[in-house]
Order: C-alpha cells, then sequence, then structure tokens
C-alpha cells in the first residue's frame, strides 16, 4: 500500500430500514479526517436518498474544540446534508459536553443534527423526535 492511499479511518454504513447507520473507527482524530469522514458520510447519503442518518464516532483523541465546529458545519454547507435529519452518537460520556458544541453550530449553519449519549435515544429521536 502507497503511503498517500492510507485513509486514517474506517467508515461502516449499514441500512436500517427506516434510516442510514455510519459508524466511523480510527486509532487518529482531527479536524481534516472529521471533514473527510463527513464528506465520505454526504456522499453516500446523496447516492443512497438518504433522509435519516445516525452517526457513531468512534475515533481516538479529544472531541473538536468550539471553532473547529464552526469550521466544520461551514465547510459543509452545500453538501447535501442539510436535507438530512442527523442523530449523532458520541459514545464517550465525558466528551457530550464539547460535542454539544458541534450540535448548536450545526444548527445554526441550517443542518437539522442532535448530540446523544445513547444509541437508542438517537435511534428514537430519528424515527419519532421533533425536529
Amino acid at each position: 500500500m502507497n503511503p498517500q492511499d492510507h485513509v486514517p479511518f474506517e467508515l461502516l454504513f449499514e441500512d436500517r430500514g427506516d434510516y442510514l447507520y455510519a459508524g466511523v473507527r480510527g486509532e487518529e482524530d482531527s479536524p481534516a479526517i472529521t471533514l473527510a469522514y463527513w464528506r465520505a458520510i454526504a456522499v453516500e447519503c446523496a447516492r443512497r436518498g438518504i433522509h435519516r442518518l445516525l452517526v457513531c464516532d468512534d475515533l481516538r483523541g479529544e472531541p473538536a474544540k468550539p471553532e473547529e465546529f464552526e469550521w466544520l458545519a461551514n465547510a459543509l454547507r452545500g453538501s447535501g446534508l442539510e436535507q438530512v435529519r442527523i442523530a449523532f452518537h458520541e459514545p464517550i460520556s465525558a466528551n457530550l459536553r464539547l460535542v454539544e458544541y458541534g450540535e448548536l453550530s450545526f444548527r445554526a449553519a441550517g443542518f437539522t443534527l442532535r448530540v446523544f449519549g445513547s444509541e437508542r435515544e438517537a435511534e428514537l429521536w430519528l424515527r419519532y423526535g421533533m425536529s
């Protein structure tokens, strides 16, 4: 494998009937890696015609800083994810308070996104919750 071909994350998609599950794993995290996986998710949502999405971020490392979330939300404008209802599952409870800045930044940028500490709660919101 060529070093330029290295992808620092693994992205798994699973059709769960009325929504798409996207699980991301990797040994490192950075704003560039986060943008890359969100762009890949946007492409897959467009390809499949997805309107509901559950993302589980299992990357190692610290969550983005508030200004990085703002940058990310602005970078993803026009990606088509604005038309997708997105539940974001943060499995590390200690990171929830930081990741909530992401929810605020994405909502301010016109996305419908909520952050959850429980995958089950995220799934319920996708299926039955109010916008």
